[in-house]
């Protein structure tokens, strides 16, 4: 309190009052603010990035034939060191997998033989595998 000039103590009223007032808040109820704030920022992120599933699961019967076509009925795979195989293809393939956001267009497509697409199952192929069955297809 402050003193007035004579040493008597001096009142505020209501008004004169100062507006600094400490706040105690429960530990608890502070970790569980700070908790539900990371989750709701974790949850904001998590949707991101995501793509959208191609809704065609399945290559048509005309794009298959378009796929066959394209590699003359052969397995379109190749291992770095040997041929590329000599087996029939008999199942369009997508390259970039379907489950991990490929599109189901020709662009993304190669004919496989059973035992390769099996194989390959949902992994993403690398960049050099891509690279070289590009250039590869300028061939056949």
């Amino acid at each position: 309190m402050e003193r007035s000039p004579c040493g008597r103590a001096r009142r505020h009223s209501p008004q004169q009052r100062p507006a600094v007032t400490a706040v105690h808040a429960d530990p608890q109820i502070i970790w569980s603010a700070i908790a539900l704030l990371g989750v709701l920022i974790l949850a904001g992120h998590a949707g991101r990035g995501r793509r959208r599933r191609d809704p065609n699961r399945f290559y048509t019967w005309p794009e298959k034939q378009v796929l066959i076509q394209q590699a003359a009925g052969r397995c379109e795979h190749k291992p770095p060191l040997w041929r590329r195989c000599p087996a029939q293809g008999t199942q369009a393939d997508h390259i970039v997998p379907w489950s991990r956001g490929g599109r189901t267009e020709l662009w993304n497509g190669q004919l496989l033989c059973e035992r390769h697409n099996q194989r390959k199952s949902n992994r993403v192929p690398s960049t050099l595998y891509r690279w070289r069955l590009q250039r590869r297809r300028t061939k056949y």
